[in-house]
């Protein structure tokens, strides 16, 4: 309908209809609780069965990788823990044992053998090195009595007198005959020594691990 304002100073023409409301503009038509809910209830078990597909491959490469380990040969490493007798001491693979009472070089290997032992059978310039210190002076498994100045160790085999330390001077077969060695710990006087095998002295026994 139109309706008109008439006034003696100015015409006013206006017009005047029925209102309609518009919808605004937005993001879209809002989706119900309804369809919410139809949309998780897919979307879950898709979710599970994604991770159970993943576990899957998961474990298959997994069991892929065992079978490939156990076809490997196996190689087993053991180690072995060796310990001394009490009052005996441990380098490399033998134990040491040095006596605190002085006895011929005969006596003192008696006295290992009852231990299980023998005079020590000195192969190295570090075993050496390790049983120097210990005592002034102490009988070494080594004797020349089957022959003058051909040294045996106890065991049979000979002494290399270039690869180990001798005292200076020495084996020299002093004092009419000295046909038994010790080991010397002294300030000048430093070294396998040859001893007249009646002397009285201290003495080393070994035991090899293989012997415990």
């Amino acid at each position: 309908m139109a309706v008109f304002f008439h006034s003696s100073e100015s015409y006013v023409n206006a017009a005047v209809g029925e209102y309609q409301e518009f919808p605004r503009p937005g993001p879209g038509p809002e989706v119900g609780s309804a369809e919410r809910s139809r949309k998780l209830n897919f979307s879950l078990p898709a979710a599970v069965l994604l991770s159970f597909g993943l576990l899957c491959v998961l474990q298959g490469v997994l069991n892929i990788a065992l079978r490939l380990a156990l076809s490997e040969p196996c190689v087993r490493v053991e180690t072995e823990t060796h310990t001394c007798p009490r009052g005996w001491l441990m380098f490399a693979s033998s134990c040491y044992y040095i006596s605190s009472q002085q006895r011929s070089w005969d006596e003192g290997r008696e006295d290992c053998v009852q231990r299980d032992a023998d005079l020590v059978v000195i192969d190295s310039r570090q075993e050496q090195a390790f049983l120097t210190g210990f005592t002034m002076a102490a009988w070494v498994g080594m004797t020349d009595r089957g022959q003058e100045g051909t040294w045996v160790w106890v065991d049979g085999t000979q002494v290399d007198k270039q690869r180990l330390l001798w005292a200076p001077g020495q084996p020299d077969g002093a004092f009419g005959g000295e046909d038994c060695g010790d080991l010397r710990t002294m300030m000048t006087f430093i070294g396998l020594n040859d001893y007249n095998c009646s002397s009285r002295a201290r003495w080393i026994c070994e035991r090899k691990f293989e012997q415990l």
